[in-house]
């Protein structure tokens, strides 16, 4: 009887041991993963201790695709941009000789109207690669100065249409024929003449007029230096004044047109036509062998104040100078008769005019003949 009584309290202390551990960890688990409320919920809503990610309504963004996948938005259109400078373009230089490619554009995206030099860094512009221009979407007019081909068909973004100004005949004409796109020629004027006044300080520039032109720039340059925007005109013709005497000017003259869009399109130069402000080459000069001596005449011109003669004897193996034998100091004596000369031989003659302008004695071109005395 003891025995049983002994077993029976040693199994009821097990037990209670064990109820102890099992409220002990029922509290650890509690503290871990709450009870969830008395709301009811779904067994498949229950929380585990990986969270669910459930999709929404918004697609996940891919960033390193966000360019291709948004579309590009268009820049503001702030008004007409007209770019003629040649550092917004990207070329790549020809190793075997003086020529480029332009490969890319840096310029403003919103340009209207894009000039393509026929030079760029003192490198013949030879062709415009594919793509170049897709991303300037308000790009109206192309403006091509040299004879630059137009590569590829993805030349140019598909919002608005393009149109192309150039030489005629040139591989921008053929282009443009190729695809449909609206051509103009650039062309300047066939033919250019400069005359000088009697007072050597005045120049008029006359030029055939250009279908089409609105106005013209004419370009001047002094001797040897460079070019500079001298005017522009509606009309064929301009009085150039303020020139210096005997100094030498060139003149270029540039059609200027006005495209569908309202930009202004400068055409091709004219070709390049000089004058120098000195006197008039003489005319009708002549020599010919009198009795002892030549005789030697000019037409007279009205504007200068006179005339210089200059002589040279022909020696056979010997090469002679020329020198000043006569200066005639009124315009109306037109020749000049030297004698004791040797019969037989042969002598050249310069002849040129003088004017004196501000105290500054201008002389004119010589005029060279030759003939033997008599």
């Amino acid at each position: 009887m003891k025995k049983w009584i002994c077993a029976m309290l040693c199994l009821l202390a097990v037990v209670g041991l064990a109820s102890v551990c099992a409220e002990a960890s029922t509290e650890e688990m509690t503290q871990i993963n709450p009870v969830p409320s008395a709301t009811p919920v779904a067994a498949s809503a229950a929380p585990s201790a990986t969270p669910t990610i459930v999709p929404t309504a918004t697609p996940s963004v891919d960033t390193d695709k966000l360019e291709t996948s948004v579309p590009t938005q268009l820049p503001p259109f702030t008004g007409n941009k007209v770019i003629r400078d040649e550092k917004v373009f990207v070329t790549a230089e020809s190793p075997s000789d003086k020529t480029c490619t332009i490969t890319g554009y840096i310029g403003d995206v919103s340009v209207t109207t894009l000039y393509i030099p026929g030079q760029i860094n003192k490198k013949t512009v030879t062709a415009v690669a594919e793509g170049v221009f897709t991303k300037c979407p308000y790009l109206k007019n192309i403006v091509v100065s040299g004879d630059t081909e137009l590569q590829g068909t993805n030349v140019f973004s598909t919002v608005t249409g393009v149109e192309i100004w150039g030489k005629t005949g040139g591989k921008a004409n053929a282009f443009a024929s190729a695809r449909g796109l609206l051509f103009h020629p650039l062309d300047g004027p066939a033919k250019v003449s400069v005359k000088k006044s009697s007072g050597l300080k005045r120049a008029t520039v006359t030029w055939d007029a250009v279908n089409g032109a609105v106005s013209y720039h004419l370009y001047r340059k002094q001797g040897k230096g460079q070019y500079s925007d001298a005017v522009n005109v509606t009309a064929a013709s301009y009085a150039n004044d303020g020139l210096k005497p005997g100094a030498k000017y060139t003149y270029r003259i540039n059609p200027v047109f006005t495209a569908a869009n309202g930009d202004s399109i400068e055409g091709i130069g004219s070709k390049e036509t000089a004058i120098t402000m000195n006197p008039a080459k003489l005319k009708k000069v002549r020599a010919k062998g009198i009795r002892g001596g030549i005789q030697v005449r000019w037409g007279r011109d009205k504007n200068v104040n006179g005339y210089q003669v200059y002589m040279k004897v022909h020696v056979k193996g010997f090469k002679t100078k020329f020198n000043r034998v006569k200066t005639i100091k009124k315009n109306k004596t037109t020749g000049y008769r030297c004698k004791m000369l040797v019969r037989g031989m042969k002598y050249s003659y310069k002849v040129r005019s003088f004017k004196k302008v501000s105290g500054k004695t201008i002389y004119g071109p010589y005029v060279t003949v030759t003939t033997k005395a008599k």
